[in-house]
C-alpha cells in the first residue's frame, strides 16, 4: 500500500500534462506533495517492518509496527477533519492560483499552456472563473510594452484560446464590453468545473480512504495477535 501511495504521488509530481502542472505554484502545493511522499515512504517502511516482525517472530518489531500504524491512523483522521473544515478556503486558494497561473503563464510556459488547453477542451470551460480572465493575461499582451489594461478603453477587444471554442474554428476575438456568446465560447470557469468534478467523485474517494483505514486497522489487529502469540510461545519454551 505504501509503495502504491508513493508511486501515485510521484506520478502526480512528475507528470507534466495534468492539473498539477497548472497548479504547481499554488500556495503550499509542492510542500503537500513532499509531505505525501514522506507519508508514502513511511507506510512502505512500516510494511517492511511488519513483514520482518512476523517472519522473525519479533515482539519488539510487531509492537513498534502496531504503535506506528496507530499514530499514522490518528494523524490521517486529524488531517481529514482539518481539510473538511477548511474546504471553502482550499477552494478559494485553488481558484485564485489557477487564475494567476492562466494570466501569467498561458502562452509563455509551453507545458502549462498545453495542460490548460486540455483542461478547457475536456471540461468545456474557459479561463479559471470565465472568459473574462483573459483580457489581462500574458496571452493578450499583459506586461508587454503598449498594453492597455482592461476598462481603460470600453470597446477593447481581446482574444481567448482556441480551446475555449464550442466548435473548432470559432471567432476567438471578443469585445470586452459584451458578454461572450455561450453558443460560440464556453462561459463556465474551469476552477468550478474541476472542483465539481472532485465533488462528483467524492464518494469514490471516500470509499478508497475508508478501505485504506480498514487495511490499517486489520494490520494493527493482526500484528497484535501475532505479538501475543509469540509471547505465549516464548513463555511455553521458557
Amino acid at each position: 500500500m505504501g509503495g502504491v501511495w508513493l508511486g501515485l504521488v510521484l506520478w502526480v509530481y512528475l507528470d507534466q500534462t495534468n492539473i498539477a502542472t497548472v497548479t504547481n505554484d499554488m500556495e503550499g502545493f509542492t510542500y503537500v506533495l513532499y509531505f505525501l511522499m514522506v507519508v508514502g515512504a513511511i507506510v512502505f517502511i512500516l510494511g517492511l517492518l511488519g513483514c520482518c516482525g512476523a517472519c522473525q517472530e519479533s515482539q519488539c518489531m510487531l509492537a513498534t509496527f502496531f504503535a506506528l500504524v496507530l499514530v499514522l491512523l490518528m494523524g490521517q483522521v486529524a488531517i481529514g477533519v482539518w481539510v473538511r473544515s477548511n474546504e471553502e478556503r482550499f477552494s478559494n486558494i485553488f481558484t485564485e492560483s489557477l487564475t494567476n497561473s492562466i494570466k501569467r503563464d498561458y502562452g509563455k510556459d509551453t507545458l502549462k499552456t498545453e495542460a490548460f488547453d486540455k483542461i478547457q477542451s475536456n471540461l468545456d470551460c474557459c479561463g479559471s472563473e470565465g472568459p473574462t480572465d483573459w483580457p489581462d493575461s500574458f496571452f493578450n499582451g499583459a506586461g508587454k510594452e503598449g498594453f492597455i489594461e482592461k476598462g481603460v478603453v470600453a470597446d477593447k477587444e481581446y482574444s481567448v484560446p482556441d480551446s475555449c471554442c464550442v466548435a473548432k474554428g470559432c471567432n476567438t476575438v471578443l469585445d470586452i464590453s459584451l458578454a461572450p456568446n455561450p453558443d460560440v465560447i464556453y462561459t463556465d470557469g474551469c476552477s468550478r468545473k474541476i472542483l465539481n468534478l472532485v465533488k462528483t467523485h467524492s464518494n469514490e474517494i471516500l470509499y478508497v480512504l475508508l478501505a485504506i483505514i480498514l487495511v490499517q486497522v486489520l494490520a494493527m489487529i493482526v500484528s497484535m495477535v501475532l505479538c501475543c502469540t509469540v509471547r505465549r510461545i516464548d513463555h511455553v519454551k521458557a
